[in-house]
């Protein structure tokens, strides 16, 4: 009677010390960042079909939303709102009163502009807030571009754009 006993202790004592060693590398790599799914998104625009996907984006733990445009249709796009949509928060940015032929974001044709350069309105300076997210966490930011590039039709762009808030 005592062998058995003595077999069972042993069987538990093995796979306790293997229990215990696969906790504590789990603990090592919770520790590292391997389980943040931070560590493994990258910037990626999706959408954008007509105009191109843009340059450059971010959101800073502030809830500022900034992109860079782009233009790859032949005809120069006049831009009049950009909304942007972070999970249940969303922001409408009009763009009159930026530098421009026609006092709206203008974008060349085959060219790229950053509307927090251009846009100069004093009272309504350029500013998509997003809310307060944390620094360090994904989001993915949806974007609707309502523009015109020449003809009598006014257009809509939507996209997506993800990465990392930054601090």
């Amino acid at each position: 009677m005592s062998m058995k006993g003595q077999s069972a202790m042993e069987y538990l004592m093995t796979y306790g010390w293997a229990i215990l060693i696969v906790i504590i590398v789990a603990a090592a790599l919770y520790a590292l960042g391997i389980f943040n799914p931070a560590t493994y998104t990258g910037r990626i625009p999706t959408g954008f079909t007509m105009l191109g996907t843009p340059t450059d984006w971010d959101v800073a733990d502030d809830g500022s939303f900034r992109i860079i445009l782009n233009n790859r249709l032949a005809n120069q796009v006049t831009v009049y709102n950009i909304t942007a949509t972070l999970g249940s928060v969303s922001d409408t940015y009009n763009t009159l009163n930026c530098t421009g032929d026609d006092n709206y974001l203008t974008i060349a044709p085959g060219g790229s502009i950053d509307p927090t350069v251009v846009c100069t309105n004093v009272l309504n300076p350029y500013d998509i807030d997003l809310g307060t997210p944390t620094a360090g966490t994904t989001y993915t930011v949806d974007v609707t571009l309502d523009y015109n590039a020449g003809g009598l039709l006014d257009h809509k762009e939507t996209g997506k754009v993800s990465g990392t808030v930054s601090g």
